[in-house]
Order: structure tokens, then C-alpha cells, then sequence
């Protein structure tokens, strides 16, 4: 029993000891060191005349396969997707058996950052298996940047597309010649190409179709073809946006009181709105995407709306009916479409959910800061805007003025009156305020610009500017605040940036933002900005 107890003693010392033996260490160093390549268990890579249907790629620790058919890319593109399976310490990449490679091609397997070790997750990051179906293996290469048309933001993971074609059909219908995708900050290359002239896309591929679907995915191209030879080529740039649909009308909403309301699928930017002659007064609203169009509650026809895209000349034609009113008719209920200043000088707007007919001082109260009854100010209706009420008057700096609007102070379209309206107007002092001296120059004469400044990518200011080499202007009364300069060269003059139009060969306009030094209350800041460096 005694040297049963002893041999029972020295095993389980073994197999303590064995246990410990396989524990990582509390505190040791951190494995930073990525898989590596075991070349002897590895398909011989820069193979000619390739024609084996199963590749292995085989490395010397344990790993995990991370999302291959997002981060394997295979160039040119498999008509059948590749089976990516992962063995031990091996990712075996499989053709499907109905795939026929290219004849003479040079096929580039980039398994990005798919093969990660199993502990840590490094990565193994663009390891490339490349192969030729013929007997050379092309090495020629181009290099570039994604970014975003809009922000200049660097675009990853879109894809970039080469063809060897250059009908401009391609895109939709067939998958390219070769293929890569951008990196984090929108730096791509494509080796392993053979010379030529090629036509060059990139598309954010949402589907991972390889082709270009217009209604979902943004898109950049080169006007011309880009001629691969032994020389090498300067970085390419291209600037990738959403093509702006075609507009049509997604909906329509007569259920109100002589009220229409149509809903664009965008901004209808060049849409043109007309009518047959009502017998009465109508009122048309833009707002986003929608039109709203109000009807004189004392019509009793029906007439027509007709909807016309100036640039596709296309129409589309509504017959408005007279509705009545529903018994519970609300009240007009105010609305903020102008933003005031608070500078003394400037006026105050206050804006309402449907146009106002007409209003009555009689019923309206002003109190100023110590709530004294003070002079009504000067008001009017906007002739551009009817829903809004214009209040001007030489405002008392660093005060707060009351308006009181009683019932029958406003008549609306509907001849129907408000309920009690309380209505505050801050109002700031000169020094509460600041001024931006713009100096731009370098301009091209034969375009138009549109002019920003913004605070946090909202627009405090817009205009658009002739076509001249050098803009200046002092903008002053303006908030303190971090603002940005945004500029649009607005090469067809329509007064808004337009994205690209692949089909008709129109890039996206050149659009610039840049920071603006802190404008503080009472200072001036001066900027000087020149467009052709930029």
C-alpha cells in the first residue's frame, strides 16, 4: 500500500507540473508577431502556367479566418466564387469546378487581413498568392487614392475595377479585369498587371457584385484611358459620389383642406411646378423633398398641376380637387424656417405651418425687457415666403422684446384665426458679434462659385459669386463661433454642387472645405484662401 501511495503521489507531480507547463505566464510580453508563411507546406507561389484547382497556404502558428469573403480578393474575378476554407494551420482556397480561368492571365489571390493567429488576432496583413495561367508573370502595377467628392475623406474598402474595354456599358454587365480594394486611408494598389491602355472605375461595392449598381453605390472613373507601360505612373486621384437619380414623385397626400403634398425621391432641384389658371390665389412650398401646394379654400373647380423636369423634359401632371374642410380643423401652429440673428439691426421671422392671409396690429402686444408696453415694430408678410411674418424696428441692444399675438392678430389661407401666440425676441449688442474679411483668389473667370460658411457643417451663410479670378468681401454681424469656408465651383451654373454622371462623362464638381481661425465676439478675422493651389 505504501508504494502504491508513493507512485500515486509522484503522477500526480507529473501531471500538476505538466499543466503548468502549458499555462501562459500573468505579465509576460504580448505576442505582436503576425503569422508567417511556411513555404515548405505552402503552394509554391509566382507559379507559370498554372492550372491546379486547390491552392494552400499554410503558416507557422494556429489562426482564425476573419470574414474571407470580404477580405479575400481575387483578381481578375472568379465567375464562381472560390470555396475559402481554413485546416489546421492552412487556408485552402478551392476554383469551383465550373470555373474557367483566363488564358495568359496573371491572377493575384490578396488575402488582405483574413489570417489572424489565434491568440492575439495579428494579422498576416496583404499577403498575396500570385499565379499566371500563362508562361510570364505580368509586373507592372498602378497605385492612387479613394476619396469622398463631397468631403475630400479618404474612401476605404471600395472597390477599384479595371477593364480592358472601354465601353461604358461594362460596368453594369460584366466583372472586370482586375480588381482591388482601397486600404483605411484610401490608398490602393493593383500589381501584377500587364501593359495596355485600361479603363479605370471604383465603386463602394455594397453587394460585392464587381459591377456598378447606379441607385445604391458611389462611383469614380477616369475620362480617359489610363495606358499601362514600362514607365511608371504618377499616383492617381479619383473622387467617388452617388449619382443623382432621375426625380419622380414617390407620393401624394390631398387628405388635408385644399392642401397637396408631393414627395419627391430627392431634392426635386430643377423641377418646374405649373397650373392651370384656378379661379383663385395658390401658394407653392419647396421644402426638402417635398412640394406643398395650397389651394384658395373659395375654389370650387378642379385644375391641373403639371410637374416638368427642365433637363429631362419630362412631366407629370396632377388634377387637384377642391377638398372641404374637416371639422377639426386645427389651428396655425408656428414653425422656424428663418433663423434671426439677435443683431440689433437685423429683423426677427416668425414663420407658421400654412400661409398667412393677412393680420391686425390691433390684436398684438409688444413688451420690452422691464415687460413696459413698447411700440409695435414694422411688419409685413413675405412676399417669398407667405407662411412667414417680418418684424424690423431699431432694436434696443442687450434686451428682450414680447410679442403677444391675441386671437384675430393672424388670418390665415382658411380665413380661420390663431389662439393666443407669446413670442420672444432676444436681441444681442454690437460687440456680441463678429467680422470675416474673405480674400480668395486664383479663381477661374470662366466659372461661378458657390460661397459657405459654416459652424459644425450647418450653413450660416451661402451665396453664389460671378465669374471672376478674385473675390473680396467683409461678411460682419455674424455669432462667435468656429466656422468653416466651403467653396463649389459650379461649372454649369445652376447654383448648387452636383455629383458625377458616368454615362455623360461629367465629373463630380470641385468642392473645397477648410478651417477657419475661431471668430470671437467683437474681432476680426481674416482669411485668404487661394483656389488653384488648393
Amino acid at each position: 500500500m505504501r508504494q502504491c501511495a508513493i507512485i500515486f503521489e509522484i503522477v500526480l507531480i507529473c501531471f500538476c507540473l505538466s499543466c503548468a507547463s502549458v499555462a501562459n505566464l500573468p505579465g509576460g510580453p504580448k505576442d505582436e508577431t503576425p503569422p508567417a508563411i511556411d513555404e515548405e507546406k505552402t503552394t509554391k507561389n509566382y507559379q507559370t502556367n498554372f492550372t491546379d484547382r486547390e491552392i494552400i497556404v499554410t503558416v507557422d502558428e494556429w489562426i482564425k479566418l476573419d470574414d474571407p469573403i470580404n477580405r479575400v480578393l481575387i483578381s481578375p474575378p472568379l465567375e464562381k466564387r472560390a470555396d475559402i476554407k481554413l485546416k489546421g494551420k492552412s487556408v485552402i482556397v478551392t476554383f469551383d469546378e465550373e470555373e474557367v480561368l483566363r488564358e495568359d492571365a496573371t491572377y493575384t489571390i490578396n488575402f488582405g487581413e483574413a489570417i489572424l493567429d489565434i491568440t492575439e488576432g495579428n494579422a498576416m496583413k496583404n499577403y498575396a498568392f500570385v499565379f499566371s495561367t500563362g508562361d510570364k508573370i505580368d509586373s507592372l502595377s498602378i497605385r492612387g487614392t479613394l476619396l469622398d467628392a463631397f468631403t475630400d475623406e479618404p474612401i476605404e474598402e471600395a472597390t477599384v475595377m479595371v477593364y480592358e474595354t472601354t465601353e461604358d456599358s461594362i460596368v453594369f454587365k460584366e466583372k472586370p479585369f482586375y480588381a482591388t480594394r482601397s486600404a483605411e486611408d484610401g490608398s490602393f494598389t493593383i500589381n501584377n498587371m500587364k501593359g495596355g491602355a485600361f479603363k479605370i472605375v471604383a465603386v463602394k461595392d455594397e453587394n460585392l457584385n464587381y459591377l456598378y449598381d447606379p441607385t445604391s453605390e458611389t462611383i469614380a472613373f477616369l475620362s480617359n484611358q489610363l495606358t499601362v507601360g514600362s514607365d511608371s505612373l504618377p499616383p492617381i486621384t479619383m473622387r467617388l459620389s452617388l449619382e443623382e437619380p432621375d426625380p419622380f414623385i414617390e407620393d401624394r397626400d390631398t387628405s388635408e383642406w385644399n392642401k397637396a403634398i408631393f414627395t419627391y425621391n430627392r431634392i426635386p432641384h430643377g423641377v418646374a411646378v405649373t397650373y392651370d389658371n384656378p379661379d383663385g390665389s395658390l401658394f407653392i412650398d419647396r421644402k426638402d423633398k417635398t412640394v406643398e401646394i395650397w389651394a384658395d379654400p373659395t375654389s370650387r373647380s378642379a385644375w391641373n398641376i403639371y410637374f416638368t423636369d427642365t433637363l429631362q423634359s419630362v412631366s407629370d401632371t396632377f388634377r387637384l380637387r377642391r377638398n372641404g374642410p374637416k371639422a377639426d380643423v386645427e389651428k396655425m401652429k408656428r414653425l422656424t424656417r428663418i433663423a434671426p440673428s439677435g443683431h440689433p439691426n437685423d429683423p426677427f421671422y416668425f414663420c407658421f405651418d400654412r400661409p398667412i392671409h393677412s393680420f391686425d396690429t390691433t390684436y398684438m402686444r409688444t413688451y420690452a425687457s422691464d415687460s413696459s408696453l413698447a411700440q409695435l415694430p414694422r411688419m409685413r408678410i413675405l412676399d417669398s415666403l407667405p407662411m412667414c411674418l417680418l418684424l424690423d424696428e431699431n432694436w434696443r441692444p442687450d434686451s428682450t422684446y414680447r410679442l403677444t399675438l391675441l386671437p384675430g392678430s393672424l388670418i390665415d389661407i382658411f380665413n380661420l384665426k390663431n389662439d393666443t401666440l407669446a413670442l420672444t425676441m432676444p436681441i444681442g449688442n454690437n460687440e456680441r458679434f463678429g467680422n470675416i474679411i474673405l480674400n480668395i483668389d486664383g479663381l477661374d473667370s470662366t466659372y461661378s462659385y458657390i460661397i459657405e460658411l459654416l459652424i459644425k457643417e450647418k450653413v450660416q451663410l451661402g451665396f453664389s459669386i460671378g465669374r471672376v479670378s478674385q473675390f473680396k468681401r467683409t461678411f460682419s454681424k455674424l455669432k462667435p463661433g468656429t466656422y468653416q469656408l466651403r467653396i463649389t465651383e459650379d461649372t454649369n451654373n445652376n447654383g448648387r454642387w452636383d455629383p458625377a454622371n458616368y454615362l455623360k462623362d461629367v465629373q463630380p464638381e470641385k468642392i473645397i472645405s477648410t478651417d477657419i481661425e475661431q471668430l470671437r465676439a467683437n474681432w476680426d478675422v481674416d482669411v485668404n484662401y487661394k483656389w488653384n493651389e488648393s
